[in-house]
């Protein structure tokens, strides 16, 4: 049993565990302000070039005022094309920097603070706040960018760490002296670039959170969205299983699994623990007409293919596992027969220019791409390149660094199975007492991709982890909770013609450097450290979170991760890559 798992049974014992919840969440520790020393436009007259070891162009300097009060706005360059945004608070810096990742593909810089509403000091604005495009412009799906080598490294790694070095070097400028703990926060391809900054730079950030992390990217943007494309088409093209066919299945697979939370609310505390039967649909007749409570043959074998994950006939395992039971409402499937999904818009642009080593493919659809062992070898070769699963973080454990990685056990974008994967991977490298003493795994029941879903989704996770970077308070609990009014109805499939960046990353948000307040709150429920549950006490109301304790879930043991896609999980499979001759080399 963990550390964790000790101290929190010793509690049960003596007070009961839905005390344990009940204990109001500490705010983050106050720290003295600090004033600038020097005037916003004189950073425009500074040379950082030397500090960031690459040429840097400072673009723009300006004062911007704000609701929180007035900011140093820097924009500006790193050779030969990452651009960077950096808010320094003019009146209220409380000695931290906190940079937030992007999503997709990236290409756009956006400020925004995610999963910070309820963090006091971020959402007054005393977080001098860094973001960067990652080395190209355009939208979260473009790839075209990639036939460029020099932006595949900056995309891979580059751009992130030298955005960190450079906000730095402007804080030391401004203030006079260097921040006192620096953070770093994203999800979805920002929860790669959040594991990856843990591996390849750990002494860029003191406390990191990595949500929905791509950090399987060479295979995720590949053989899994292409598994949700090519097992869904008949021999002509057409697609099986449609949108509307979905809440069908959907219903079947709450009928069928249990919650585990000891409450009938249709969200799966565990969807591994059960295992998906065509017994639990029933079955369309031939030539029936009426089929708003059944599925026919043909679908429930896609929807059994795509629970599965990506393989083969000859037990080829390519991703850690498929769509998880209880997402079907998101499932990324077309709305008619000759539709398209949001993964073929993930996975061809993909594999037309940013997976495969050399230039544009000749990649139009997925009959020009066979999921098999010969093209997983192929994308296989920039893994060392793009992905972020290496589980030899001793570097960022040294350095006495903290991280939360989190993840909703119903996204329909990135299986939380490498989550899980990935965390027992830095477990059987480090030891899981070394573990204990800087990584936490949260798996939140029924959310989505970065939120939405059934589940709670809204989410302070920078206060737990300030408390445990500044505090040495490892969090025992996360507090989650469900919206009182929500923005759109999750319980429906994403309206048709919806893009893939508005269904896997939502509605980008202003790019502003504070977070926006909590909303208000219909019910709260703790999430607590994989491989626990929440269970609800039997006492008290189901929707106050005080009124559930943890129980360890072994059903967790039920995911296994087939090779080769358990091959790429392991210590140290990360290169240094450079362009020479206009190619990459290590």
């Amino acid at each position: 049993m963990s550390q964790w798992g000790k101290r929190s049974l010793i509690l049960c014992l003596a007070a009961g565990c839905w005390l344990l919840a009940a204990l109001p969440a500490k705010a983050a520790q106050s720290l003295p302000v600090v004033t600038p020393v020097a005037a916003c436009e004189q950073l425009n007259q500074q040379d950082f070039s030397a500090s960031v070891g690459a040429q840097v162009t400072i673009t723009s300097v300006a004062t911007m005022h704000s609701e929180k009060g007035t900011f140093c706005k820097v924009s500006a360059t790193i050779a030969p094309k990452i651009g960077v945004e950096v808010a320094l608070p003019a009146e209220k810096w409380t000695q931290r920097f906190l940079q937030v990742g992007c999503g997709g593909l990236c290409g756009n810089i956006n400020l925004s603070l995610s999963n910070a509403s309820g963090c006091v000091p971020a959402m007054n604005g005393e977080f001098a706040v860094a973001a960067t495009d990652m080395g190209h412009r355009g939208s979260m799906m473009n790839a075209s960018w990639a036939e460029d080598p020099q932006q595949r490294i900056d995309f891979a790694w580059r751009a992130n760490h030298l955005t960190a070095v450079l906000t730095k070097a402007l804080i030391k400028a401004y203030y006079g002296q260097p921040q006192k703990y620096a953070y770093f926060m994203g999800c979805s391809d920002g929860g790669r670039e959040a594991l990856m900054e843990a591996q390849r730079y750990p002494q860029d950030f003191d406390g990191i959170s990595a949500g929905a992390p791509a950090g399987f990217f060479q295979f995720q943007n590949s053989f899994y969205h292409g598994w949700n494309v090519a097992a869904n088409q008949r021999p002509d093209g057409s697609a099986i299983l449609l949108k509307d066919r979905l809440p069908i299945l959907h219903r079947a697979v709450i009928k069928n699994c249990p919650t585990l939370s000891g409450v009938d609310d249709a969200i799966l505390q565990n969807p591994y623990a059960c295992t998906f039967s065509a017994s639990w649909v029933k079955t369309c007749a031939d030539h029936q007409t009426e089929r708003s409570d059944c599925l026919t043959r043909e679908e429930i074998k896609v929807a059994e293919n795509l629970y599965r994950g990506a393989h083969d006939s000859n037990g080829n395992q390519f991703v850690p596992a498929g769509l998880p039971l209880g997402s079907e409402l998101r499932w990324p499937v077309p709305d008619s027969a000759t539709g398209h999904s949001m993964s073929e818009s993930m996975v061809l642009p993909a594999l037309q220019s940013v997976l495969l080593p050399g230039g544009k493919q000749n990649i139009h659809s997925m009959n020009d791409f066979p999921l098999n062992r010969r093209n997983f070898d192929a994308v296989a070769q920039l893994a060392p390149l793009y992905n972020a699963a290496n589980t030899n973080l001793s570097g960022y454990l040294k350095r006495g660094g903290k991280l939360i990685i989190w993840h909703g056990l119903a996204d329909d974008s990135i299986s939380p199975a490498f989550s899980i994967a990935y965390y027992r991977g830095v477990q059987k490298t480090l030891g899981e007492a070394a573990v204990d003493k800087f990584l936490r795994l949260f798996l939140l029941p029924g959310v989505a991709h970065c939120g939405n879903g059934e589940g709670y989704d809204q989410i302070d996770l920078l206060t737990p982890l300030m408390a445990w970077t500044e505090q040495g308070r490892a969090p025992e609990k996360i507090i989650t909770g469900k919206r009182a009014q929500a923005e759109e109805s999750v319980m429906m499939p994403p309206a048709p013609g919806a893009s893939a960046e508005k269904q896997f990353h939502g509605m980008q948000k202003p790019s502003q450097p504070f977070a926006t307040p909590a909303v208000a709150l219909k019910a709260t429920r703790p999430v607590f450290p994989y491989p626990y549950i929440a269970r609800y006490s039997g006492k008290g109301s189901v929707d106050d979170a005080s009124n559930y304790q943890p129980d360890k879930s072994t059903a967790f043991d039920n995911l296994t991760i087939g090779q080769p896609a358990s091959d790429f999980i392991g210590p140290d499979n990360q290169k240094m890559y450079q362009v020479r001759d206009e190619k990459l080399v290590q």
